[in-house]
């Protein structure tokens, strides 16, 4: 393996073994902002197989560990030279721990003089106290175990001391086949183990580290983050800016055990980068955080000051601390209760804009009402959720005086359901087959004045019509008690909370009814209030509870209206074939994140791109229209023995309007000769903001292209041919 460092003679790289680099007058020091301990069992067993390699009679070479990285800091009198690792940690620290196992199965075996030497030629410093005594000395979490390991006082745990274990097993292993395995090992080890050593000057460490490619585990957003902050931190500096700055960071992605949730603290970086209003990949999430400081010659400081406000924040947006308001907090529980992390950026800019004066409390509450009225009120009316991560983050407007009103604005164009569509959607949606269910439940009781949390949360979801009708409910049911129960078994109207015995469901309405009377959940006591149940009562309790759902999930305050056109982007200085282009790139980008298994396409600066539909004499194709604005999704029938199949389509279009979830539109040419059917989408498509809604409906009705439509037409092909 060869790694190479260019550019930049300042760098000193020379080949040490293990020995050379710790038998040295110098101290290795860990940064703190370094990684935790993370080797395992895999990379040990992978260290010691190189090891019993070189015990082989023919092996006579060295075996290469690979890079150590260093950054010198400040030379204090009378102290060792302290060495700040840049890279290379893991391979070290196991190193070090390798040869603490070898001195303690050493000392067990009675060689006690090898062990001498490997705990003060290796090891430690023997008359330096504190910090200094050690050779190698991890920070933070990892230096509690490692002293404990070294000393042997106290009681090691986590990785290192699995190391410890694993190591310790092995020489033992070694010793009961050789009784003098072990100096030999020993020598090996010191020896025979090579790094390729460079020291860095301060100033270049950062650029050198970027271009080391890793052997080891790779690193995370988080990490890479962390580094590039604390390598423009001065080395001798690096502990206070931890201790004071970037641990308290750290501390609001913790969970219970005291562990980093690498992945959350990776999330709040690219929700933060995504406050201005630009979608960032969450592979770009590293790549877009440097560039942005990078270029501004910024403060650790201060970034780290305006990363733990951002924290804070953040912190009240996740619902795990309740925010200064009570009104922002309610909502937020709300919100969170529809897992809603795509909403994070925006919620981060509308904080920020409360802190900064520009929005008061209860407008930030106006605002996070309408988010959740928006996506709960699109979830029962079945449209997709897809693109929301783009969508939402689309939506922040950073120069908008007024941004509350700019959010509701842009939702009102993005498909958000008023209450007459909500209403018929919510009585007869399969609210229990989709999701939600307790949810939605739980939220209309509390909004009628429930107060026993306790109760609320120990209740079940129950169906007051069974999932299985035995013989008294088909009697109660009459005739048609197979297509009622089909029909209203999943939707509100048959739903509610139970906290009694799940025995007793499937009991006649008759004798549920005895209990519902004794339930201190309002919604299921007024069932009581009920003489029988069926498919009336189902309706109507289904329409009651919709208007309710209604007050509870908001929708837009004034009906929809259609903008007027905005200027095609030639007149805006764009020419059309760049901005088509952008725009398919876009798509392409969404469908292989969001639609893998749909067939890729080529982007072109073209208004059409066609795709191959899997049906002979039958293609498909998507469209971007600039006047007037929207995008269709068509399917064309260019050969004659296609038409009986579009005739048939065109003549009763129920089940192809039902499979693509929208009303098909057909045409020809004015000589027959080519023929297609087709959905559209309207949209202002200068506006971009709208490209994430135009993508997410591309991708929800391709799938249905594909997986629904695609599988009539074949079938109605191959009827047409063997008739």
């Amino acid at each position: 393996m060869q790694r190479r460092i260019e550019g930049d003679d300042r760098v000193k790289p020379s080949i040490q073994t293990l020995g050379q680099i710790l038998y040295s007058p110098s101290q290795y020091v860990i940064p703190v902002f370094q990684r935790n301990y993370r080797w395992d069992r895999a990379q040990w067993q992978k260290l010691w197989s190189s090891i019993i390699d070189l015990t082989g009679p023919t092996k006579i070479g060295n075996h290469f560990m690979g890079f150590l990285v260093f950054v010198p800091g400040l030379a204090q009198p009378g102290q060792h030279t302290r060495f700040h690792m840049v890279d290379g940690q893991q391979r070290l620290t196991t190193s070090s721990i390798m040869l603490i196992a070898l001195r303690n199965i050493a000392r067990s075996v009675g060689q006690t003089e090898l062990a001498d030497e490997i705990n003060g030629d290796y090891l430690v410093h023997g008359r330096k106290k504190g910090e200094e005594h050690f050779r190698l000395l991890p920070k933070a979490k990892d230096q509690k175990n490692y002293v404990a390991i070294v000393t042997g006082k106290g009681e090691p745990s986590g990785r290192m001391a699995d190391a410890l274990d694993y190591f310790e097993e092995r020489f033992k292993e070694l010793v009961e086949a050789d009784a003098n395995g072990l100096r030999s090992i020993f020598d090996l080890v010191c020896q025979r183990l090579e790094f390729m050593c460079a020291t860095l000057e301060a100033e270049n460490a950062y650029n050198i580290f970027k271009s080391l490619n890793s052997t080891g585990v790779p690193l995370g957003p988080s990490d890479l983050i962390r580094n590039f902050v604390f390598m423009h931190v001065k080395p001798d500096d690096q502990d206070e800016f931890d201790s004071d700055r970037w641990a308290p960071l750290e501390a609001r992605f913790t969970t219970a055990d005291g562990r980093l949730d690498e992945e959350a603290f990776s999330r709040f970086f690219r929700d933060v980068l995504m406050m201005d209003g630009k979608y960032v990949q969450p592979k770009d999430t590293f790549t877009t955080f440097e560039a942005r400081y990078e270029a501004t010659g910024f403060s650790p400081q201060a970034l780290t000051d305006e990363l733990l406000a951002h924290a804070r924040h953040y912190a009240a947006i996740g619902g795990k601390q309740a925010d200064t308001n009570s009104d922002v907090t309610s909502a937020l529980a709300g919100l969170n209760a529809l897992e809603s992390s795509t909403t994070y950026p925006l919620l981060l800019s509308l904080f920020k804009k409360r802190a900064d004066g520009v929005i008061d409390s209860a407008a930030l509450a106006r605002a996070i009402t309408m988010l959740r009225g928006f996506i709960i009120r699109r979830f029962i009316c079945s449209e997709s959720s897809r693109g929301y991560g783009q969508m939402f983050v689309r939506a922040i407007d950073t120069a908008a005086k007024d941004p509350v009103q700019a959010l509701e604005t842009y939702l009102l164009h993005r498909g958000w359901p008023d209450d007459a569509r909500f209403e018929a959607a919510f009585a007869s949606f399969p609210l229990y087959q989709r999701g939600y269910t307790k949810t939605v439940l739980e939220t209309i009781e509390r909004q009628r004045g429930h107060k026993e949390q306790a109760a609320l949360a120990a209740a079940q979801v129950e169906h007051i019509m069974p999932q299985t009708l035995n013989e008294g409910w088909l009697a109660d049911l009459g005739e048609d008690a197979k297509r009622v129960h089909a029909e209203w078994l999943h939707r509100p109207g048959n739903l509610t909370l139970s906290a009694y015995n799940q025995e007793l469901w499937n009991h006649p309405f008759s004798v549920k009814r005895q209990e519902y009377l004794n339930s201190n959940i309002g919604i299921t006591r007024e069932l009581a209030n009920q003489t029988a149940w069926g498919e009336q009562q189902m309706k109507d309790r289904g329409q009651a509870l919709a208007k309710e759902a209604a007050a509870i999930w908001t929708g837009p305050k004034v009906p929809y209206v259609q903008p007027k056109e905005k200027a095609a982007p030639e007149a805006a200085g764009e020419d059309g074939s760049a901005f088509r282009l952008r725009f398919w790139n876009g798509l392409i980008d969404f469908l292989a994140q969001e639609h893998a298994d749909l067939p890729q396409f080529d982007s072109r600066a073209a208004m059409t791109i066609r795709l191959q539909s899997g049906v002979r004499h039958i293609g498909f194709e998507l469209r971007h229209l600039l006047r007037p604005a929207a995008v269709a999704l068509d399917v064309y029938f260019w050969r004659e023995a296609s038409f009986p199949v579009w005739e048939t389509l065109k003549a009763d279009p129920t089940e192809a309007n039902e499979l693509i979830g929208a009303e098909w539109s057909f045409g020809q040419t004015d000589d027959g000769k080519l023929r297609w059917m087709n959905i559209k989408l309207p949209m202002t498509s200068s506006d971009e903001s709208e490209w994430p809604a135009a993508y997410a409906w591309f991708g929800d009705k391709l799938a249905l292209l594909y997986t629904s439509v695609a599988p009539k037409l074949r079938d109605e092909m191959t009827a047409g041919t063997q008739a």
